[in-house]
Order: C-alpha cells, then sequence, then structure tokens
C-alpha cells in the first residue's frame, strides 16, 4: 500500500503542498460477494483520522501520536468485518494533518493516508479518491498553546460536502489520490493501546444565556467532542471553547496564560447539525454567537482512553472519599494517546507526574490502563538522547530533568511500580541497561557524594526550601538500589560491581554529612564550614532520606517530627512525604496531613484535583492523586508484589468504624470490607 494525498494543482501546474491545519477526504469503492469472518484493516495517517465504512462510524478520531522509536510512528490494527456488506461497500476517511508539533507529538511534514487491508483486498493507491476539505479553516490569532499539537478549528457550513462519510456521496469533485513520498514516516509499529473511547452524542439539559453567550454544565471535568444544531441565518458565526480555555501557568509561571483550542462556526441558511473533529477539555461548554441565531441545542460526545474506572474507596468520611473520586476523574483525564501532566496547558507525559499515577492506574482503573504505563515506559527508554533520559517524551519540547528521571527509574518510580502491580517483567531487559548508563553520568565528589547533574533543569519540586542536594543523592540511591533489583531479576550482574560500589560509597558518607543533630533532622547545611548558611528542615528531603533506605530508624521519630510540621512541599512531592510516613508506620500523621493540605482539593466545585494547594496553576493535574494512593496501599493496606497473583490486606482499623473499597485484581475485580470495631476483613469476588 502507498501513502497517499490529494493532488490538485494551481493555474501553471505545480502541486499543492499540504499545509499545516490541512483536512482531505478519501473514499473507495469495493464489492464482496463473501464476507469475511475477519478483516484486519492496519491505518496510518498523519495525524488523526476519522473512518466511516457503509456510512457506519467505525473509528472517531484514530491514530496514535508519534514516535515509539525516534522516527518511527504507529498504524491502528482494525477488524472491519463488522461494518462490511455483501455486494458494494464503500470506505470514507476523513484525515487531519496538524502541522505543527509540541510535548505530545512529533511533526514529519509529510501528510498522508495509509490503508491495508489484504483479506478485502484493499490498499491506498490511486484506487482511491481525494479531495481536500475546503469548509475547514484556521481561524485568526490567537492560536493555542504552543505546548501541544493541533490548531483551532473552523468549519463553513455553507461549504460542506454532504454526505461524505456515506455510500451516496456526489464524488464529482473527486480525483483519484496520488502517492507521496512518506519516508519521514520512518517505519511503522501496530498500535499498542487500544483506539480511543468515544461515547454517544448527549445534548445539554439546559443552557443559561447571557449577552449572547451561552453556558452548559458538564456532568464532571472531560474530554468531549462538542456537538451543535443551531437555526440561524447564512453567515451567522458561533464561537465555541470551554471554561478552560484559557490557565495558567504553575507555580513560578502563574503569571503566563496558556489559550486551549477553540471552535467557530459559520451558519448556512437554516438548520445547521455540526459535530466536531476537534476534541475539547473543560466542565462547561461556552458558546458566544453573532449574527441571527434562532433554537441552538449544544451536547458532547465525551472521549478518552479506552478505560473504565472500576476502583472505589469508602471510610464514611466525606473528605476522604471525595479526594478518592477526584483523583480518579483527574486520572482519567490525564490519559489519551499518552499520559500527560493537564490536558488543558501542557499535555506533556511528564515522568515524574506519571511514577506519581501509577499506582493509581492500577488501584482505580481497569487492566487496559496499564498498557498506556507499558507505553511510557518504552517511550523514556527508546526516546533517550544518547545516555539521557529525557523528562518529557513522545514530543519536541522533551528536556532532561535529572530528579523525575531518577525518580523515574527509582524503587517508588514508574517502572518498579508497574512491574509491582502488573507482574510484567518484560520491559527490564529493555531497561536495564539504559538505567544503569543513565546512572554513570553522574561524577562523585571527594565526599562519597554525588556532584550535582544540572540536565536542562535541576528540578526536584516547586515552592519552599528545597533541599536539592540531598534530595539528589536519595533519588540517586533508590535508582541504585532498583537497579540492583532489575539486574537480579534478569539475571544480569555485569554491572553489580559499579551499581554495589557507588551505593556503598553514599551510604557510608550521607548520615554523616547531611544528620543535622541539633534539629534532628537530614540537611545540605549540615556539618558544613560554610559561614551564615541557613541549616532548614525540608520535609521532602527528609522523607526521601526514608524512602530511600539511607535513614536508620532509630531516627524514625525525629523525621515524623519534621513531617508532621514541616509543609513545604508542592502536590507533586507531597506523595512522596505521605509514603515515608506511612512507610515508618505513622499512617495516622499521613492520613491527618493529608487531610488538613488537601481539604481545599477536596470542597472546591471542580471534580478533579488542582495542580497546587493553593490553585496555582491548572485545576487538573497528573500529580495530584496521591491521597487515592493512600487509601487503597495504607488505609486499606493492599499489597502485592506479582501484579495481584497474590496480595496482601494490613487495614488501619484505629482510623474508622468501617472501610470498603474496590479494586481489579489478578483479572478480576475484588471488594475488601474492613469493620474497625471488630477488628476483621472480608474479601469479596
Amino acid at each position: 500500500a502507498a501513502v497517499i494525498w490529494p493532488e490538485e494543482r494551481t493555474a501553471d501546474g505545480p502541486p499543492v503542498l499540504p499545509q499545516a491545519n490541512e483536512k482531505a477526504i478519501f473514499r473507495k469503492h469495493f464489492y464482496l460477494e463473501t464476507l469475511p469472518e475477519t478483516a484486519e484493516a492496519y491505518i496510518a495517517a498523519e495525524t488523526k483520522y476519522y473512518l466511516y465504512i457503509n456510512g457506519q462510524e467505525a473509528v472517531y478520531e484514530g491514530g496514535l501520536f508519534r514516535e515509539s522509536m525516534p522516527h518511527c510512528g504507529y498504524a491502528d490494527c482494525i477488524d472491519i468485518a463488522p461494518f462490511l456488506k455483501n455486494g458494494e461497500n464503500v470506505i470514507a476517511v476523513c484525515v487531519w494533518y496538524f502541522g505543527n508539533e509540541g510535548r505530545n507529538n512529533v511533526n514529519t511534514g509529510r501528510a498522508g493516508l495509509y490503508f491495508s487491508c489484504p483479506a478485502v483486498g484493499v490498499e491506498s493507491g490511486p484506487q482511491f479518491l481525494a479531495k481536500r476539505d475546503d469548509a475547514y479553516y484556521t481561524p485568526r490569532d490567537p492560536a493555542p498553546s504552543y505546548l501541544y499539537g493541533g490548531d483551532n478549528l473552523g468549519f463553513d457550513m455553507r461549504m460542506a460536502l454532504p454526505d461524505w462519510n456515506q455510500p451516496a456521496c456526489d464524488e464529482s469533485g473527486f480525483l483519484p489520490a496520488v502517492s507521496v513520498d512518506a519516508a519521514a514516516w520512518g517505519d511503522l509499529y501496530v498500535r499498542p493501546v487500544p483506539l480511543l473511547k468515544v461515547c454517544p452524542a448527549v445534548m445539554c439539559p439546559a443552557l443559561t444565556v447571557r449577552n449572547n453567550i451561552y453556558t452548559a454544565e458538564l456532568p464532571h471535568a472531560m474530554a468531549f467532542f462538542p456537538v451543535l444544531r443551531v437555526n440561524a441565518e447564512a453567515g451567522a458565526r458561533i464561537f465555541l471553547c470551554t471554561d478552560h480555555y484559557e490557565v495558567h501557568g504553575g507555580p513560578g509561571d502563574e503569571k503566563n496564560v496558556y489559550r486551549g483550542h477553540r471552535i467557530e462556526l459559520i451558519c448556512r441558511e437554516g438548520l445547521n447539525d455540526f459535530e466536531s473533529i476537534l476534541y475539547l477539555y473543560g466542565e462547561k461548554i461556552t458558546v458566544r454567537t453573532e449574527g441571527r441565531v434562532g433554537t441552538l441545542e449544544v451536547g458532547y460526545r465525551e472521549s478518552g482512553y479506552q478505560t473504565e474506572i472500576t476502583g472505589w474507596f469508602d471510610c464514611g468520611d466525606g473528605i476522604t472519599n471525595r479526594l478518592v473520586e477526584k483523583a480518579a476523574r483527574t486520572l482519567y483525564v490525564c490519559m489519551r494517546d499518552n499520559f500527560m501532566d493537564c490536558p488543558d496547558r501542557e499535555r506533556g507525559q511528564w515522568i515524574g507526574d506519571v511514577s506519581v499515577q501509577t499506582p493509581q492506574v492500577f488501584f482505580l482503573l481497569d487492566e487496559k490502563a496499564g498498557l498506556l504505563m507499558k507505553k511510557a515506559i518504552y517511550d523514556l527508554i527508546c526516546l533517550r538522547k544518547g545516555n539521557v533520559l529525557m523528562g518529557n517524551v513522545p514530543g519536541v519540547h522533551c528536556a532532561e530533568l535529572p530528579g523525575q528521571s531518577l525518580a523515574a527509574i527509582s524503587e517508588w518510580g514508574m517502572i518498579a511500580q508497574y512491574c509491582k502491580y502488573t507482574g510484567d517483567v518484560e520491559c527490564l531487559q529493555t531497561a536495564f541497561l539504559p538505567m544503569v548508563d543513565y546512572l554513570s553520568l553522574w561524577e562523585m565528589a571527594g565526599d562519597g557524594l554525588v556532584k550535582p547533574r544540572e540536565g536542562n533543569w535541576r528540578w526536584f519540586d516547586h515552592l519552599y526550601n528545597v533541599d536539592h542536594d540531598v534530595l539528589e543523592n536519595c533519588w540517586y540511591v533508590s535508582a541504585l538500589r532498583f537497579a540492583l533489583i532489575v539486574g537480579k531479576m534478569i539475571g544480569d550482574h555485569s554491572r553489580d560491581a559499579f551499581l554495589s560500589q557507588r551505593l556503598r560509597q553514599i551510604e557510608a558518607r550521607f548520615h554523616e554529612r547531611f544528620w543535622y543533630s541539633a534539629g534532628g533532622y537530614y540537611a545540605s547545611g549540615a556539618n558544613t564550614e560554610e559561614n551564615g548558611r541557613t541549616v532548614y528542615a525540608d520535609d521532602r528531603a527528609n522523607a526521601m532520606a526514608v524512602l530511600a533506605g539511607l535513614c536508620p530508624p532509630e531516627h524514625y521519630p525525629d523525621i515524623r517530627n519534621v513531617l508532621i510540621s514541616v509543609l513545604n512541599a508542592s502536590v507533586y512531592m507531597e506523595n512522596f512525604v505521605l509514603t515515608a510516613l506511612c512507610e515508618m508506620g505513622y499512617v495516622g500523621d499521613a492520613y491527618r496531613r493529608m487531610i488538613s493540605r488537601y481539604y481545599p482539593l477536596a470542597v472546591n466545585r471542580n471534580s478533579t484535583l488542582w495542580e497546587d494547594f493553593h490553585i496555582l496553576g491548572t485545576t487538573n493535574h497528573a500529580w495530584s492523586g496521591a491521597p487515592a494512593t493512600i487509601a487503597f496501599r495504607y488505609l486499606m493496606g493492599i499489597d502485592t508484589n506479582d501484579g495481584f497473583r497474590t496480595f496482601t490486606v494490613c487495614p488501619q482499623y484505629d482510623l474508622f468504624d468501617h472501610m470498603a473499597c474496590q479494586v481489579h485484581a489478578g483479572g478480576r475485580l475484588i471488594r475488601i470490607e474492613a469493620d474497625g470495631r471488630k477488628k476483621t476483613y472480608s474479601i469479596f469476588t
């Protein structure tokens, strides 16, 4: 099969090159005398496609953002047999060429469609008819945030091609498609995750109207394809966005404003039915009109990663229950082609965020969600730059944040947690040597500790009093420990000497160098000759000293005092502070700290968790879901090391009279109920 695109020529003959934000329609007729039982079609597009067969919707938003390996992409594999019939069949495809890129995608610069279905003898080539869809246009500035791909969507209903996706479409304006040079696409790999979930259309029951601005409340935060029906005069304009159209940057970047996508619609005279191919994200739909507009109906088709929220937690406390519920919604809206930090500003797969998300995936979602986590791991490993593990891949705005890269390959990071909750260790063979090669980039200082590695951004957390030196040594040690575990699991001991030597060096010097006995905590300013340097207690650094195994148990009471009194961590590192308290045995303290810090996030009107405790940045953020992990892992006490083939339960009976939860475990849903008064629990399958 060839990669194809419409051929159109200007008056003097040279070909019209594909433009950014261009859409094209492809159609193919073929005949079947015998229906196949299965008919696998391989479809790839630059960038997204929408497939109809015999007038039936087969795929709405197909195509997976590049790239699994450098300069490579994906092909969807779809069984089209359920859509086929005896006699004439018609395939219709709309392809949207983004022509730009961001933190979630890479632009090849070559628009095209690839289609191959050997079972019915259909291959993309000149047998496909093609036409650019001139009803679409790019609205004037402001453009959306440069941080993610795609552009705003304009559609002129007066120029719409009637029934382009139906068998009876008038094809008089179509020409045979032409083959194009798609060398820039590189190799294609079969899509490793399911097609997106796209729900049926739902019309909003009520609209509020003020000054020609209509607002519809959505049942919760979601990604959705807008649906609109309106009676209007020819040329009337409709502008559609969401309450998340403009969002601010996070801590330190709160003055900058980032715009999301928006839609413009130019009406024809009379009834206009419109269904967007561009998804938006928000909790409200906002519609503004210009010109004479009559009856207006607004709806949506919710869309997202193909998984279901199957986990829940109930302890009788409304705040705790609400936090877990919001964590589930936050997690889900931050999943699509990749895990993302937020769906409204960046959509980048920051691996520090993903490391926080990983346990939640396996407590809250069904087992299909693990496929996206596995993809994230391969993205991290396969898209490294030399020996550098980048902190945000795939995408063109990737950067190395050593703190996040170390976290991802640590005992508490996404690789270790993925293997813990799935039992799938296949990825470890691929990840082991790149992990060790990355650790070898650090140099050792004369005092036996690691020298700071700047990378592109030496970042460990936002906000106040971040103790970089202690944190870097702790994350590095945890990554060393995990690499030694991986080497043992896969039977590769070639790097044991390097890993063990470094681990012994840091273990021998860490406590002596950083323990501040006068305060009872670890700090970079302890035991130095630097005059005037302030020695402060950082809750993050002391938590990580525990999680890295560098704090001896006899100092746990001292660290507890720090972690119940110092509140500097952002929502990101709060995950590890709470985890450290629980790992030391202070689960009650962790619970009280969690409720205190997360209270504003529980009681606000949003259905998702904020980026920050004080609403700096987005009102939903991937790194915010720690309460779900704490609830399942430590309040109910669910633990496994073999992907739930076996698991233990150790509830915190003293906190609640009753607890109950549901998780996907070992291929089945299980429910656990704990009675705090009787100190017993029951498991139901």
